[in-house]
């Protein structure tokens, strides 16, 4: 039996871009869904793809952007990760949340 070497191709930056703006699209488009229905029962979830929308953004910048602005990106997108967990937090002193 002849083993076949089976090569695939290289993935290109090009493609992670085209790939990580679909994925920030589709979290734009969940954040409109939830805060269309119910924003208030649906905070949690809002605060949540904030987070992943965040993290996308920062790997985009990864892509597209020079070392020391990637760097204030990323910043910016940890005190953003900072803000929205003393939102839940003061939310749940309030005793607001509620369950997703």
């Amino acid at each position: 039996m002849a083993a076949e070497i089976i090569e695939f191709p290289e993935r290109r930056p090009q493609d992670r871009l085209v790939f990580s703006v679909a994925q920030l699209e589709a979290m734009v488009r969940e954040v409109e869904r939830v805060a269309a229905d119910d924003p208030e029962a649906g905070l949690d979830r809002l605060l949540a793809a904030t987070e992943r929308i965040g993290q996308q953004l920062v790997d985009l910048a990864d892509l597209l952007l020079d070392e020391v602005t990637r760097l204030q990106a990323q910043s910016a997108f940890e005190s953003l990760a900072e803000k929205i967990a003393e939102t839940r937090e003061t939310f749940d002193q309030l005793g607001g949340r509620k369950s997703t």
